[in-house]
């Protein structure tokens, strides 16, 4: 669990809903967040849909989140940047930065891309797959399972988007807003693709590799044996069946 603090002090936010950081690398692999739009390097977006004082809870409770920062100021005006949701009384909350974790729910949104073949993210899909020579079909049922068509999707652990693509993922694939529908599924399905081929066109292992990393699949010489890894790929392959593919 991350729990890196970083104080800043003069950071110029905004702390509304239409303000933004930008997460990237530097040369020493550190991590940097700013409020400037980073130049000639790959980076991440990150969103404020929360304003000012919003403090939510954790699904199953906690002091952290995986994919929201919040920006605390002190009395003599210091900065304090962190995922930790709460802090001593002195500090006060002005920014809230990400979205709050998702619970996807399928809903009517869901039920009307599975009718119309990605509804409206059905070009996007059509286009990315045949770029990749991946079944469409297949690209949607990863989509459905992931996030129910939800564009603005977070995971417990930080995924994001479309296809949840994580941080490190998503920088391997050049994406650098991965809330953005065009360039989530377009990274999402390379990454399947790749799977698809390091894997041999095992279908199993490349949804397993998706879900786990394609690490944890040659290490364990197969299908991890993790609950969640095998019912990810059930549910994948019910949805992929149930679009006409075979089993």
């Amino acid at each position: 669990m991350l729990r890196l603090l970083i104080l800043v002090a003069g950071l110029a936010l905004a702390g509304t809903s239409a303000a933004e950081l930008y997460s990237f690398r530097d040369a020493s692999g550190a991590r940097v967040l700013t409020d400037e739009r980073p130049q000639g390097v790959p980076y991440e977006t990150i969103r404020s849909p929360g304003g000012a004082g919003t403090v939510t809870s954790t699904p199953g409770g906690g002091n952290w989140s995986p994919s929201q920062i919040f920006v605390f100021q002190g009395p003599g005006g210091e900065r304090l940047i962190t995922n930790q949701r709460q802090q001593n009384s002195g500090m006060e909350l002005i920014a809230t930065y990400g979205r709050p974790t998702a619970r996807a729910r399928c809903g009517a949104r869901a039920r009307n891309a599975l009718a119309t073949g990605g509804g409206d993210f059905a070009d996007l899909i059509h286009n990315a797959a045949h770029r990749q020579g991946v079944d469409p079909a297949l690209v949607q049922s990863v989509i459905h399972v992931e996030s129910c068509f939800d564009p603005q999707a977070v995971s417990r652990v930080g995924a994001h988007g479309l296809m949840q693509l994580m941080p490190a993922t998503a920088a391997d694939l050049g994406v650098t807003d991965r809330f953005d529908p065009a360039q989530n599924i377009d990274g999402g399905t390379r990454y399947l693709a790749a799977m698809l081929d390091r894997f041999e066109g095992d279908l199993d292992l490349a949804l397993a590799a998706y879900n786990a990393g394609p690490g944890a699949v040659e290490r364990h010489g197969g299908v991890p044996p993790f609950r969640e890894t095998q019912n990810y790929i059930q549910r994948i392959r019910a949805q992929y069946g149930g679009n006409g593919r075979p089993d």
